[in-house]
């Protein structure tokens, strides 16, 4: 539903009218007459009303609003709030003094970024230690993927430690920039259309998509077996949104905190599977194969709003079919004509496996 508003032109004919049936003898019409100002002006004033009118109108609905601030309050009445940046953390191994314990604390620094072990640590009789750290500050730009070194801040301090660390096989994860707010949006808008139901499937999906970072979900039952349910994320920074585990670990500990029912569930990132592509491109120039191959690449984004991309699930693979990647392509601008030669058939995607894009080949 819109709410309309009229042209000037139309409120200016309506006050000219409203003058000649309220000031009998007068015609705001003529030119050089003193009505005709007024009748100008009060067109603006009303004009101005009406479009402030139909702001208001615009705000009223979570769908349509434009104010950030009314946004985060048609959220916050369904405590839906947006989501804070946060701090990645997960553990990393080196090799000190043996059968030393080191205190929480020690920090190591990577690329400007600083982390701080959490917990006390204790080398073993060889030296070797592994220890929780967390970064101190927050944002995406706080992820380090597994074996990335981190330098020991305080070499004085702790002269029996060793220069680097690397950070454990699971990574550091967690670490999220503030949700956009469209994002928030997104998640307000899917609360409304399903309500909480006691640890139906969307109640997981709805708290996998409280974490910060989390941009899409999708919960299944039967994921590991009866009595169990999946739930699938997709993570904003990550390669094609594939979360580490460490991101999991985070929102494993979230959706265990909250959720109410007994069934076992298993957080699982989804396995990137490649979709290549013969094209046959008219006009075939360097100029359209970039565009075409930007197109493909948003197409693909599975972390972006309003996605038609999903993983397959149990008992429900997914299937892209062919005419949405000639439809994504038709749309480039300048492009004429194409035959996508391969994939030959709609390409069909098994439990846990998201399409990406793989190789494009111009034909």
């Amino acid at each position: 539903m819109a709410f309309p508003i009229r042209s000037l032109d139309e409120i200016s004919a309506s006050v000219r009218g409203a003058m000649r049936q309220y000031l009998p003898g007068t015609d705001a019409s003529l030119k050089q007459n003193v009505l005709r100002v007024i009748g100008k002006v009060q067109a603006l004033l009303a004009h101005e009303y009406e479009l402030r009118l139909k702001w208001i109108f615009r705000q009223l609905f979570l769908s349509t609003a434009t104010s950030e601030a009314i946004i985060r309050l048609h959220c916050a009445e369904y405590r839906i709030l947006q989501k804070p940046a946060s701090a990645a953390a997960g553990h990393v191994t080196g090799a000190g003094q043996a059968n030393v314990t080191y205190p929480a604390g020690v920090r190591f620094v990577s690329a400007g970024v600083t982390y701080v072990t959490t917990a006390a640590f204790t080398a073993n009789a060889v030296g070797g230690f592994t220890a929780n750290v967390q970064a101190e500050s927050a944002g995406a730009a706080t992820n380090r993927d597994a074996s990335a070194e981190l330098l020991l801040a305080d070499p004085a301090l702790y002269p029996t430690l060793p220069e680097t660390v690397s950070v454990g096989a699971d990574g550091l994860g967690g670490g999220a920039d503030i949700e956009s707010i469209e994002d928030l949006r997104a998640r307000g808008l899917k609360r409304k259309a399903s309500p909480p139901q006691g640890g139906a499937l969307p109640d997981y999906e709805n708290w996998a998509l409280d974490v910060p970072g989390v941009v899409n979900a999708w919960a299944k039952n039967f994921a590991g077996g009866f009595g169990t349910i999946g739930v699938w994320v997709l993570f904003r920074g990550r390669v094609n949104g594939i979360p580490e585990p460490a991101d999991l670990a985070a929102v494993d500990a979230y959706i265990g905190s909250l959720r109410l029912v007994r069934a076992r569930y298993f957080t699982m990132a989804p396995v990137a599977k490649p979709v290549d592509l013969t094209i046959s491109l008219s006009p075939d120039t360097a100029a359209m194969r970039s565009a075409v191959t930007e197109a493909l690449n948003n197409f693909f984004d599975a972390t972006r709003e309003g996605t038609r991309l999903r993983p397959g699930l149990p008992d429900d693979p997914f299937t892209l079919p062919r005419a949405w990647l000639s439809e994504e392509i038709s749309t480039v601008p300048g492009e004429t004509s194409h035959v996508l030669i391969e994939p030959a058939a709609a390409p069909v995607f098994q439990p846990g496996e998201l399409p990406v894009l793989g190789t494009i080949t111009w034909s």
